[in-house]
């Protein structure tokens, strides 16, 4: 039922979102919080409906002849299935999410990495636009090897132990 709101959200352009929320909101923080989230949350939105609809049918037949509960059902069957398609949207979710709220800051804030990029290019400044992108990139790659990917590693130990035992057989 979502499905469409959801491809008319990934359809429309950021910076559309972003006229609308300095509409809606004024130069404030409200904008740039926006702005991300419904530049983002489609994302998110749609990696978790995929992992959703493409958990293997046998996998549900095993645990109803097994007669588990719905918590470890939940927990250890469906929440794995969708999380494994959940962290490649949230990668893809936060690199957008990076370029969205310099973008809005650039655009309707006065401060923030936006507002120093737009200060920085208005006074010529190489150095420091470079600077700042260099940080904003470096951010970026901090969180998602420093946090997401261990993460994903500490959820998806079932995957290397899969494919070690299929390397066995």
């Amino acid at each position: 039922m979502a499905r469409p709101w959801i491809t008319v959200l990934l359809g429309t352009p950021p910076i559309a979102w972003l006229v609308l929320a300095m509409l809606w909101f004024g130069t404030g923080d409200g904008t740039p919080v926006f702005t991300v989230f419904i530049a983002s949350f489609p994302v998110v939105f749609a990696g978790g409906m995929q992992g959703a609809r493409t958990l293997e049918q046998r996998w549900r037949d095993l645990s109803q002849v097994f007669a588990l509960p719905w918590h470890m059902r939940v927990t250890d069957i469906y929440l794995p299935h969708v999380i494994s398609y959940l962290f490649p949207a949230w990668i893809v979710a936060l690199g957008s999410s990076w370029r969205v709220v310099v973008m809005a800051e650039l655009l309707a804030s006065s401060d923030g990495v936006g507002a120093a990029l737009a200060s920085s290019r208005a006074q010529l400044d190489m150095p420091a636009t470079l600077a700042w992108i260099g940080a904003v990139v470096l951010l970026l790659l901090a969180l998602e090897y420093l946090l997401l990917e261990p993460v994903k590693r500490e959820i998806e130990r079932w995957r290397e132990a899969g494919a070690r035992r299929e390397g066995l057989a």
